[in-house]
């Protein structure tokens, strides 16, 4: 009780702002974690692929390379048969610079590796849909969920104000000698009852607003129209065309299924470490050595050769077989396979799951169809009745009993018919999901939709 009154202290703070479904969408999409998480991944996974085509494309590396110069002096010597001074002076210094373009001819492994990437990035962007379609089901079934609640308050409150006021002409009619009290009683009896239901309902109200604020992160953002009297659901469709539609269309299979394909190509990238490199090499390469050496002695000066250049160009074809490695190609070629055998199996139960919401989903459809029509009739019917008995009250033909009967057969119907709503639209949802087509532009459409009736002044934000 205490969390009830705490909620509602909470919303009263937050002064409620009308939008619509697709506001409340657009609200939701911009602070998803896991749809930010998913868009994140498939950047990730774009980035990977062009790495993964590096490996294959020409590399072009410079080297370069320079000594410091050095001083050498050599000390005076004897030279012939006297002594005279000689000195000898060198320096020295050497400067190297090269360029090389490689390119691979074969690489069974990068090739690959490259294909693995593209099916990532497939992956991904099927995941991210997938991450995109749930959180417009989340939205869309909060969204609902707030506006049946505010149905079922509503209706309680037009229920409880009937009661109240078969009460009070009870009374009247009672003071005027007309009839007995137990009419009197009995409508209060059922206005109480109906105040009871009605805090139950205002309590799920305040949850179902909640959970649509922690998708939004805005609990002022609430529904601005009442749950619509008539829905459109979609057409029938063949139960065929629907698991055909699926197996297509829906992103989680389909990312599975990518996921499988992407692990194959690990495997074989794996087993590429049995196979050779083959490489074409192209080289120029280029040495400078550059200084001077002197000799000096009796007052004349000798200097040699200052520098000395050479050159040499290189085309290659270079085979590299990694012979043994420890059982380290081995090792990884089992472990790729013990991942492709994973996404298979959940490849598998992702079928099964779509297999299972489609068959679940389609079947309840049909139901829904019959539900929402009778449930319609149904509160025709008893609004009626409710007229013609208070009518018939007021005359002196039917009793308070028929009414209050009457009043409570009419809320069941309102709730029934909430309800049967409600439930239409989830499965139309699990349908569209499974499908693959719970996209923005379904969100779009049922917003155009459920957005059609404007609350009443006396409806609770």
């Amino acid at each position: 009780m205490r969390a009830f009154w705490l909620a509602s202290a909470l919303l009263a703070a937050s002064p409620a702002h009308a939008a619509t479904l697709w506001q409340v969408w657009q609200a939701a999409r911009a602070i998803d974690p896991a749809f930010a998480a998913a868009a994140a991944q498939l950047r990730v996974a774009a980035a990977g692929q062009p790495a993964a085509l590096a490996a294959l494309l020409p590399h072009l590396a410079v080297a370069a390379s320079a000594g410091p110069e050095k001083d050498y002096l050599v000390e005076p010597d004897f030279y012939g048969t006297g002594f005279e001074p000689i000195s000898q002076t060198q320096k020295i210094g050497a400067s190297s610079w090269q360029v090389t373009l490689t390119q691979t001819l074969f690489n069974w492994q990068a090739l690959q590796t490259y294909h693995a990437a593209g099916l990532t990035v497939q992956a991904a962007a099927a995941a991210y849909q997938a991450n995109l379609e749930a959180l417009n089901v989340a939205v869309v079934t909060d969204y609902v969920a707030v506006q049946a609640a505010e149905a079922d308050v509503a209706s309680l409150r037009q229920a409880a104000q009937g009661f109240n006021t078969q009460y009070h002409d009870a009374e009247a009619r009672y003071q005027a000698g007309l009839s007995g009290i137990i009419g009197a009683e009995e409508s209060l009896a059922a206005d109480r009852a109906i105040q009871t239901q009605l805090l139950q309902a205002q309590q799920t109200l305040i949850a179902a607003q909640q959970s649509l604020a922690a998708l939004t992160g805005d609990a002022a953002l609430q529904p601005d129209a009442a749950l619509p009297e008539v829905l459109a659901l979609p057409p029938d469709q063949n139960i065929d065309d629907w698991l055909d539609q699926a197996a297509r269309g829906n992103p989680s299979l389909a990312a599975a299924q990518l996921t499988v394909a992407d692990d194959a190509a690990l495997v074989a990238a794996a087993k590429g470490g049995y196979l050779p490199n083959v490489s074409l090499q192209l080289q120029h390469a280029q040495i400078a050595q550059g200084g001077a050496e002197s000799y000096a002695f009796g007052g004349q000066a000798i200097s040699g050769e200052d520098n000395v250049l050479q050159q040499n160009n290189s085309v290659t074809v270079q085979l590299t077989w990694n012979v043994f490695d420890g059982g380290a190609t081995h090792a990884a070629a089992d472990q790729a396979e013990a991942t492709q055998d994973q996404a298979v199996a959940n490849a598998a139960t992702a079928r099964l799951d779509v297999i299972r919401t489609v068959r679940t989903d389609d079947a309840a459809l049909v139901l829904d169809r019959d539900q929402l029509s009778t449930a319609r009739a149904a509160a025709k019917a008893a609004t009626q009745a409710v007229h013609d008995a208070g009518d018939g009250v007021r005359a002196g033909l039917v009793s308070e009993d028929d009414l209050i009967a009457d009043r409570q057969q009419l809320l069941s119907a309102q709730l029934a018919l909430h309800a049967a709503m409600v439930a239409a639209i989830g499965h139309e949802l699990g349908l569209a999901q499974a499908a693959g087509s719970a996209t923005p532009a379904l969100v779009a459409t049922l917003s155009r939709l459920l957005d059609l009736t404007p609350k009443e002044p006396n409806d609770d934000r």
